[in-house]
C-alpha cells in the first residue's frame, strides 16, 4: 500500500497533535487505503488477514511523521475525510 500521509507534511504552526490523534490518523489513512484498493469487499473469511495487513502497516509507518511534522489543524482535516482524494485536496494545505 502506498501510504499518502507523507502528502502532509507541509505542517503549519497550529500546535502538535497528541499521540492518540496521531494514532488515530494513521489508522484513519490506513483504512481509507484498504477500502479504496477493494478491502471493503473482503469476505469475512479474509477480514482477518486483511486487518493483520493493516497492523502490520501500522507498526511499519508508525507516528512519528505525525507527532513531528503535522499541524492539530491538519489532523483534525485528515480525521474528517472520507476519500484519499478528499484528503490529499483538503488536508494537505491545513
Amino acid at each position: 500500500m502506498l501510504f499518502a500521509g507523507a502528502l502532509l507534511l507541509a505542517a503549519g504552526c497550529a500546535g502538535k497533535p497528541s499521540a492518540a490523534d496521531c494514532d488515530k490518523v494513521v489508522r484513519h489513512i490506513i483504512d481509507l487505503e484498504a477500502a479504496e484498493a477493494g478491502g471493503g469487499a473482503v469476505p469475512p473469511e479474509q477480514r482477518a488477514e486483511l486487518e493483520q495487513r493493516k497492523k502490520s502497516v501500522f507498526q511499519s509507518v508508525g507516528t512519528t511523521y505525525c507527532r513531528d511534522d503535522m499541524s492539530v489543524d491538519q489532523v483534525k482535516c485528515a480525521l474528517g475525510a472520507k476519500t484519499m482524494t478528499e484528503l490529499s485536496q483538503k488536508c494537505d494545505r491545513s
